[in-house]
């Protein structure tokens, strides 16, 4: 971003992507604080000229065989890539989805695929730091499921470490991403992943073989 944003760059996630006009839809949540992406989002206006860079590697549901059952563990932050998981579904997707998030409007507006079921949990409501995790950990016969989950850092590290090293899953049944930390700003987030990427890469890595939670945040 320019100067007026203080020179900072933010990771979105792209919710959809029109082909015919070579458009892409990607959801900010407004809120009254003046980060740079606020500022931004208010600024926008249609000829308004800007830089993107990436894509990132995006990461979905692993995959399964026909009818196989997901467990989805999800935040706020999770619920653009959500949409879009769900957007490209045949219309049916057996499983769980564990959905945390204060605005029930936001949690109203998904047109979730049939046989999903979801259990909403208003942070508001509950006084456990990681409601995600012990969902996880409550989840009956686990193996049976491939798991997909977004959201808090630390939280996302320890639903991974427990289906990964407690449950023994294999980690192509596994898919695990962190969008933000609690008391880390983006910007620090974004330089440690920077090096971590660089290192990476620097050792022969594709981008497609890198775990995000690995980078060290």
């Amino acid at each position: 971003m320019s100067e007026r944003y203080g020179n900072h760059t933010r990771v979105y996630t792209v919710r959809d992507f029109l082909e015919d006009t070579g458009e892409v839809v990607v959801d900010i949540v407004q809120h009254e604080h003046d980060s740079p992406m606020m500022l931004f989002s208010r600024d926008a206006h249609v000829g308004m000229e800007f830089s993107l860079t990436g894509p990132r590697v995006h990461f979905t549901i692993p995959p399964r065989e026909q009818d196989e059952p997901v467990a989805l563990f999800a935040d706020a932050t999770a619920i653009p890539a959500l949409v879009s998981i769900f957007d490209r579904t045949d219309g049916k997707l057996p499983g769980e989805l564990y959905l945390v998030a204060g605005d029930r409007a936001a949690v109203n507006e998904i047109t979730l695929p049939g046989d999903l079921r979801l259990t909403h949990i208003n942070p508001e409501d509950t006084g456990d730091p990681q409601p995600l995790y012990t969902c996880a950990r409550a989840l009956e016969n686990p193996t049976s499921y491939v798991v997909w989950a977004a959201g808090e850092r630390a939280e996302m590290a320890s639903i991974r470490s427990y289906f990964r090293d407690e449950v023994g899953m294999d980690k192509s049944r596994v898919s695990v991403a962190g969008y933000w930390r609690i008391g880390v700003g983006n910007d620090e987030i974004d330089r440690a992943r920077k090096k971590f990427y660089e290192r990476k890469r620097a050792e022969g890595a594709k981008l497609e073989d890198f775990n995000d939670l690995d980078a060290g945040i």
